[in-house]
């Protein structure tokens, strides 16, 4: 496919390598798995790369049963689907879990609304998306919420990798963090 282009080769390449930065710490979460990944100088430091079994199916998965308790209007074969679009639409990470929470006096300046298509009747359904959209990313800093058998949040495994690093390029690794997420 390439020569028909006439490109000569291909390169698949980290963030860090795209904005020309040789050292730094990629967060890659897919569907199934997160990997914390250590660059430096160019070089993937292959045995310190930290394996985290929370991603983003775990993140449908968790929300999923948050939006089934509080809506009805949900039809159920199209509950996890509904959970997959309202986490790509709405999720974000908040700061304060706590004080994320006092919002739910107003909910009219934070609820979303989802609209969906049952699949089956072919009618039209929406729901109010509300803690839903902070508590889904939630379990990436306090996994035992999603599998009790794995218990380190993202920010230890992070720092743990950071660690790890060469002490001359630790700080660098430190300062560039980035996420690349396909979930």
């Amino acid at each position: 496919m390439f020569e028909s282009f006439g490109v000569p080769a291909a390169s698949g390449t980290s963030r860090q390598v795209g904005e020309r930065t040789l050292t730094g710490t990629v967060i890659d979460s897919g569907d199934g798995v997160t990997h914390v990944i250590p660059v430096a100088e160019g070089y993937v430091i292959g045995s310190y790369i930290k394996h985290i079994p929370i991603a983003g199916r775990d993140l449908a998965y968790f929300i999923q049963p948050l939006l089934r308790d509080r809506e009805v209007g949900i039809p159920s074969e199209q509950s996890l689907e509904t959970a997959k679009a309202v986490k790509k639409r709405y999720s974000y990470v908040c700061p304060d879990l706590v004080r994320e929470f006092k919002y739910d006096t107003d909910g009219s300046k934070w609820i979303k609304k989802y609209t969906g298509i049952n699949a089956i009747s072919k009618r039209e359904f929406s729901i109010d998306v509300g803690y839903e959209r902070f508590l889904g990313p939630e379990i990436s800093f306090h996994p035992e919420f999603a599998n009790p058998d794995f218990t380190q949040p993202i920010s230890e495994a992070v720092d743990e990798v950071i660690q790890n690093y060469p002490i001359d390029v630790r700080l660098i690794g430190v300062r560039e963090v980035g996420k690349k997420s396909s979930f």
